[in-house]
C-alpha cells in the first residue's frame, strides 16, 4: 500500500482566510496525526511564521517556504544521504534567489517604470498587520523575508511592471497579494520532497491542497489535486488540472472535508459509495449558496436593482436600510454588500451564533436557534428601531432564511422571553411541525406574521428569501415577516390543543392566545393590509434547485437519478420506511452492473420520547439502516443543508445494509437507541469502536434549504473518485 504524504498551502486554505484559524480542520488533523501521514505545509510565509504554525500543529516534518524558495528538512528526517545544507537543526535546500537581489531588481523597476507599488520592505509593521489581518507580532515574523518580496500595487495591477519582471529574468505569483521572486514556485521544491519520500518508502501518493494561483505549480506536482474555494464559494478560476476535486466549503472547512474523504479507509465498495454521495452533496449545498443564489437573482445596471421584472430606481431613495435574519442570512449579505457596497445606509442582520460572515457595513448579531435568546431579543430591537426611522424615501432589503422564527425575536406586550422559550422547546419535543409552530410563533411576536412590514411603512421592501420549507410558502418561511398571515389565533390554540400544550405552556401564552381567540388582541397582517402593498417577496432558492443540482451532479458521475419527493415530512421513522421502500422497490429492477441515485428533500420531525441526543436526518439514517438491515449496494446520506442536525455537530449520518449488523457485532442494539431518540451517541458510538465513518460532520455550511437524502443503489461497481486521478474515468463514462 502507498504511502500517503499531504501537502498543503496555508492562507485561505489550511488557515482561515480572515483569522488564520485552523480550527475547522481539527477532525483531518487529528486523523492525520493519527494515521502518521505527513503533513508538509507549503506556503508563501516566510521560514519563521511557518515554524510558529509548526509548533501550533505539533508538526514534525519538512516545511516549504516562500513559494518554493527553501525547503527545511529535519535534521535526521530521511535515513539516507542527500546534498543539503545546515541551519538551526535542518537540513537546507535553497531554490531561491536571495531576498536582497530580489529586492534590488524590485526598487529598479518600480523606479525606472514609474508605478506606484511597495514591497513588504516599505510598509511599517502596523501597516503589513492592516493589510493582511496578522497581528503585529505575525506582521513581525511575515517581514522577515529570505527569498521573495510580497507587494501590492497602488490601483490596478500594472500589466507592464509584471512583465518587466519576467524580462528580468525574475517571477512573480499572486496568492492574497503578488509576490516577487526568483524562477523558483512551490512545485519545483514539491517535486524534490515527493522524490525524497519515495527513497525513503517506495511508492507514495501524494495529496496536494491549495486554494490561489500560486498554489498551481504545487497541485500540478501531486496525484490528487484538491482547490478549496475562497469564502464567497467562487474558485480560483485559472487553476484547471485534470482530476481536480472541489470541496464544497470554504477554507479549513473545505479541507477538512477533502482530507476526510481521502483518508476514509481503503478501496472498498462503501467508501467508493460514500465519496460519490459527499460529492452529490457538496454540489447541491453549492447550488443554494446564499451569495450565489443573491447574485442570481439580483442585478445592478445604471444604477438599477433588477429582481426578476421588477425594477428599483436607486436615485428615487434617500436611504437604503439592510435587514435579515436567519442562518444563511451573513452570505446573502456579502452579496448586498458586493452589489450596492457604499450605497447602504445601515444594515443589521441577526444570524445564528458560528454563523456569521465577513461583511465591512452591515452590522451582525449572533443568537440562539432553535429556542430563542435576549441577544436575539436585542438584536431585533436594535433592527426595529432602524425601520421605525424609515420613510417613504427609503428602500428596505430584508433578507431572510430558515432559523429566522427563532431569530428575529420580539414578544408582544405581556409575553417575555422565557415564555416563548418554554413554547418553542415544548413544540419541538412535542414533533410539532414547523408550519405549526410557527402559526404559535407567528401570533406572540411584533415581528411575525407581517408585522415587520407593519413596522417598515411607508418605506418600499424588497425581500430576498431563502427557503426552508415545503413548498416556499411566503407565510411560512421565517414565520412570514413581510408577507401576509393565513393563520389566525384560532389555528394558534389548535396548534396547542392538539399536543396536549394547554396545561403545560406558560400561563402568559395561554392568556394571550385565549385573548387572540376572543377577538380582544389584533391579528397578523392579512391579505389585504395596506401596509403590505409596497412589499415585494422573491426565493432566489430552494431545495428543488439543491435536488437539481445533486440529480446533474449524479449524472455526470455516471450515475442515473431520479428525484423521489422535494416534500419529503412526517416522523423521521416514517420518512425512513417510505424511502427504503421506494429504494428496495428501485433496487430490484436494476440489472447486474447496474446502478442508480434516488435523491429527496424536505424537512421531517421527531417526536422526543426519550432522553437522548440526536435530530431528524440521524434519526431518520438509524431508522433507514434497521429497514433495509442486510440488503447489500444499499448505501445513505441523511443531512441538513445548514451543516446541522439538531442541537449537535453532525450534519447528519451516512447508513448502509451492514450498519446495523456492524453494530451489533460491537455490541450496539441499533434499536434500543433508537427508542431512546439518541440517534447522535448511536453514529458517535459506532465509529468510535469501528473506526469508521459514519456520522457525517460539515461544520456550518452557510446555507439552508431543509434537509437532502441521497441514495446510491450499486449492482456492480461503484465508480472510484478516490484513487489517484479516478475522476476522469468515472466522469467520462456510464460503466467504470
Amino acid at each position: 500500500m502507498p504511502k500517503t504524504i499531504i501537502i498543503s498551502d496555508l492562507d485561505g486554505t489550511l488557515l482561515d482566510s480572515v483569522d488564520y484559524s485552523f480550527a475547522a480542520a481539527a477532525p483531518a488533523l487529528k486523523k492525520i496525526q493519527a494515521l502518521d501521514v505527513p503533513l508538509i505545509l507549503c506556503s508563501s510565509k516566510t521560514r519563521a511564521e511557518i515554524e510558529e504554525y509548526r509548533r501550533l500543529l505539533g508538526n514534525t516534518h519538512p516545511f516549504i517556504t516562500e513559494n518554493g524558495g527553501g525547503i527545511f528538512i529535519p535534521y535526521g528526517y530521511f535515513t539516507f544521504p542527500f546534498e543539503a545544507g545546515e541551519s538551526d537543526g535542518y537540513r537546507c535546500i535553497l531554490l531561491g534567489m536571495p531576498y536582497a537581489e530580489v529586492r534590488k531588481i524590485f526598487i529598479q523597476l518600480r523606479g525606472r517604470l514609474g508605478v506606484k507599488v511597495r514591497g513588504f520592505a516599505d510598509m511599517t509593521v502596523s501597516e503589513i498587520a492592516g493589510l493582511t489581518g496578522l497581528t503585529a507580532n505575525e506582521a513581525e515574523l511575515a517581514r522577515q523575508r529570505d527569498f521573495d518580496e510580497p507587494f501590492i500595487f497602488e490601483g490596478a495591477a500594472d500589466e507592464h511592471f509584471l512583465q518587466a519582471i519576467n524580462k528580468e529574468g525574475l517571477g512573480w505569483t499572486q496568492g492574497r497579494i503578488f509576490h516577487i521572486m526568483g524562477k523558483h514556485d512551490k512545485g519545483l521544491a514539491v517535486k524534490i520532497l515527493k522524490r525524497f519520500y519515495e527513497k525513503q518508502f517506495g511508492n507514495v501518493f501524494s495529496i496536494g491542497l491549495g486554494d490561489s494561483l500560486n498554489d498551481q505549480p504545487l497541485l500540478q506536482m501531486v496525484d490528487r489535486p484538491v482547490l478549496v474555494c475562497h469564502t464567497d464559494g467562487s474558485y480560483e478560476s485559472r487553476i484547471d488540472i485534470p482530476g481536480l476535486l472541489k470541496p464544497g466549503l470554504p477554507g479549513p472547512q473545505g479541507w477538512n472535508e477533502a482530507v476526510l474523504e481521502m483518508l476514509s479507509g481503503v478501496n472498498t465498495p462503501r467508501v467508493h459509495a460514500i465519496d460519490i454521495l459527499h460529492s452529490i452533496f457538496c454540489a447541491a449545498i453549492a447550488a443554494v449558496d446564499p451569495y450565489r443564489a443573491v447574485l442570481d437573482s439580483v442585478t445592478l445596471k445604471n444604477n438599477c436593482l433588477h429582481v426578476e421584472n421588477t425594477e428599483y430606481k436607486l436615485a428615487n431613495f434617500n436611504r437604503i436600510i439592510v435587514v435579515g435574519a436567519g442562518k444563511a442570512t451573513a452570505r446573502m449579505a456579502m452579496a448586498i454588500e458586493k452589489l450596492l457596497g457604499k450605497k447602504i445606509s445601515a444594515g443589521l442582520i441577526i444570524v445564528k451564533e458560528g454563523h456569521t460572515a465577513d461583511l465591512e457595513i452591515i452590522g451582525q448579531v449572533e443568537a440562539s436557534h432553535p429556542v430563542p435568546n435576549k441577544a436575539g431579543v436585542n438584536g431585533t430591537q436594535q433592527l426595529l428601531e432602524m425601520l421605525h426611522a424609515a420613510d417613504e424615501k427609503a428602500l428596505v432589503i430584508c433578507l431572510l432564511s430558515g432559523g429566522a422564527s427563532a431569530l428575529m425575536v420580539a414578544p408582544v406586550e405581556d409575553v417575555v422571553l422565557q415564555d416563548k422559550q418554554e413554547v418553542t422547546a415544548l413544540l419541538l419535543k412535542s414533533g410539532a411541525s414547523i408550519g405549526e409552530i410557527n402559526a404559535v410563533r407567528k401570533h406572540l411576536s411584533a415581528v411575525k406574521g407581517g408585522r415587520l412590514a407593519q413596522a417598515a411603512y411607508p418605506a418600499e421592501i424588497l425581500t430576498l428569501i431563502l427557503s426552508d420549507v415545503i413548498g416556499d410558502r411566503l407565510d411560512v418561511i421565517a414565520s412570514g415577516p413581510t408577507a401576509p398571515d393565513s393563520t389566525s389565533f384560532a389555528d394558534a390554540w389548535a396548534v396547542i390543543e392538539k399536543y396536549g400544550l394547554n396545561n403545560k405552556a406558560p400561563k402568559a401564552v395561554i392568556d394571550y392566545l385565549q385573548s387572540g381567540v376572543a377577538g380582544q388582541e389584533p391579528e397578523s397582517a392579512k391579505e389585504n393590509d395596506h401596509h403590505l402593498l409596497k412589499t415585494r417577496n422573491v426565493i432566489v432558492g430552494g431545495i428543488r434547485h439543491a435536488l437539481a443540482a445533486g440529480m446533474n451532479k449524479s449524472q455526470t458521475l455516471g450515475v442515473p437519478s431520479e428525484i423521489v419527493t422535494a416534500e419529503l415530512q412526517g416522523e423521521a421513522r416514517a420518512a425512513a420506511g417510505y424511502l427504503a421502500q421506494k429504494t428496495l422497490q428501485t433496487y430490484k429492477k436494476l440489472s447486474e452492473g447496474e446502478w442508480s441515485c434516488l435523491l429527496s428533500g424536505g424537512e421531517t420531525t421527531v417526536t422526543v420520547a426519550g432522553g437522548g441526543r440526536g435530530g431528524r436526518n440521524q434519526e431518520l439514517a438509524l431508522a433507514f439502516s434497521l429497514e433495509i438491515a442486510g440488503s447489500e449496494g444499499v448505501f445513505l446520506l441523511s443531512a441538513g443543508t445548514d451543516g446541522n442536525d439538531g442541537p449537535t455537530d453532525a450534519a447528519g449520518a451516512f447508513a448502509d445494509g451492514h450498519t446495523a449488523a456492524l453494530a451489533r457485532q460491537l455490541g450496539l442494539e441499533p434499536l434500543a437507541y433508537l427508542e431512546k431518540n439518541d440517534s447522535y451517541g448511536f453514529f458517535q458510538e459506532l465509529d468510535a469502536l469501528s473506526g469508521g465513518r459514519n456520522h457525517f460532520i460539515t461544520g456550518p455550511t452557510g446555507t439552508n434549504v431543509m434537509d437532502v437524502q441521497i441514495i446510491l443503489l450499486d449492482k456492480g461497481h461503484i465508480p472510484m473518485l478516490t484513487s489517484g486521478r479516478g475522476d476522469e474515468k468515472a466522469e467520462s463514462s456510464s460503466k467504470p
